[in-house]
């Protein structure tokens, strides 16, 4: 896992998740919530499914891989749009923008699923109670959910994010790199994340993305030790003293690529390239 960056223009950000349309969508949420509440019944919300209008531009972020796993998602499969905080727990967040990223399925169906895990102070959404008005659904909205191109609205819901401590990271908003380590097991020719040695939080995270993400299956730590190997070859070539010259640029050009954010593990071979 990498850090993702979060491309924010109007041409980038479709329409239906900026300004007043995901507002309007909230509206009618926070309205079938109050009709639940005055029936006392059990919440259960009927989404407007729009997401995969901003599939392309998740997937151009996180250059088309899987921005859990880094393995390429459109070799085989088109990849999911991915609510980061489940919409079955957090509705008032199902069309907020910044809650979205690009997933496997694997990852997604397979692993993720609705769940959810955080040690810090939980997220908190809009109050609705059977007796809420129209009128108030006017101040409660806007106050709810961020604005992907209101730079304001964005760092607030990034810090309530911090305050929330994910054990599970956000490749938008937080730096996998300084937690996650990779540790290179020759005998099963695997490769497995392990936690950053010296970082309190290093090992519940690792082990939530274990559990919530696969990042340990066992497929995947095959696919990584063949990319290793790569790695492995082209930096015994670029560190022998007697290599021809011409040899050792090709290796050197490799690894740089290998490094670069299209690659699929870029985040192990980075590692490897700081600790060797």
């Amino acid at each position: 896992m990498i850090r993702l960056d979060r491309i924010r223009s109007k041409e980038a950000i479709h329409s239906s998740f900026r300004g007043k349309t995901p507002q309007k969508r909230l509206r009618d949420l926070m309205a079938a919530v109050r009709d639940h509440r005055a029936a006392n019944t059990a919440l259960a919300l009927k989404f407007d499914s729009k997401w995969s209008v901003v599939k392309d531009q998740l997937l151009t972020e996180s250059f088309d891989k899987c921005a859990y796993c880094e393995t390429a998602t459109k070799v085989v499969a088109f990849g999911d749009v991915e609510h980061y905080r489940p919409k079955s727990v957090y509705w008032w967040l199902a069309y907020v923008y910044d809650n979205y990223l690009a997933s496997c399925a694997v990852c997604n169906q397979l692993f993720k699923s609705n769940h959810f895990e955080c040690s810090g102070v939980r997220m908190a959404g809009p109050t609705i109670e059977a007796s809420t008005t129209d009128a108030e659904f006017d101040v409660i909205g806007p106050a709810a959910i961020p604005d992907p191109l209101d730079a304001l609205q964005v760092q607030a819901f990034i810090d309530l994010h911090r305050l929330e401590e994910p054990l599970i990271p956000n490749p938008y908003f937080d730096d996998p790199e300084a937690i996650f380590a990779w540790d290179v097991l020759d005998g099963t020719k695997e490769v497995e994340v392990i936690p950053q040695p010296g970082i309190p939080r290093a090992p519940a995270i690792v082990d939530a993305a274990e559990r919530l993400y696969g990042l340990n299956r066992p497929e995947l730590k095959r696919l990584r030790y063949k990319q290793y190997e790569f790695y492995r070859l082209a930096r015994a070539a670029a560190d022998s003293p007697g290599i021809d010259p011409a040899i050792r640029t090709m290796s050197l050009e490799l690894i740089t690529s290998m490094v670069q954010p299209d690659s699929q593990y870029a985040g192990m071979i980075r590692y490897f390239e700081k600790n060797r």
